[in-house]
């Protein structure tokens, strides 16, 4: 039926889409790790630029049947920055809080600045980290031990990149 075809086009369009993101994570990663990446800095008006990602992602998260909040300062600072590379890293932030919440579908992102620093956050209600694993979860192919947390698809990068992007920029992630 029409409707069928209509749901394997969907199907089929969404394990593209994330079989395409995939790829430029391993490539990516790949230059970052050669020294070859080059980041392209610009003046990033923090705010709408989160609003716009967050909006962005809404779709993505309702698509798997969650929802994302924004709780985001009217007065952020602008940022100096690679726009690209560092929605990369918010974006896997986001993915992960929801491939790892499945009792909450909801995620948070918030942003604030104090002691004249930035900090982006990324918040859910799932299935955490345990002690041991946090000590390794931003090392590259690392998927937690946690029985559950395996049974999410994904190969370990996701957070290796947004620790060198964020390294890339000056920040830290934890």
């Amino acid at each position: 039926s029409e409707e069928r075809r209509q749901q394997y086009y969907e199907l089929i369009t969404r394990e593209s889409d994330r079989l395409a993101r995939l790829m430029e994570r391993v490539l990516d990663f790949s230059r970052m790790e050669e020294g070859r990446k080059q980041y392209r800095f610009e003046r990033v008006e923090t705010g709408s630029w989160l609003r716009g990602l967050a909006e962005d992602f809404r779709s993505e998260a309702e698509a798997q049947g969650g929802s994302v909040a924004a709780d985001l300062a009217d007065a952020l600072p602008p940022l100096v920055a690679d726009r690209e590379a560092l929605t990369t890293a918010v974006h896997n932030l986001l993915d992960n809080a929801l491939k790892y919440s499945p009792g909450c579908r909801t995620v948070w992102l918030s942003a604030e600045q104090a002691d004249g620093r930035l900090t982006i956050r990324v918040r859910d209600r799932g299935m955490g980290v345990s002690q041991e694993d946090r000590r390794r979860i931003f090392d590259k192919f690392y998927r937690g031990q946690d029985e559950a947390a395996r049974q999410v698809k994904g190969v370990g990068l996701g957070l290796a990149l947004v620790k060198q992007i964020v390294a890339a920029h000056g920040g830290s992630v934890d």
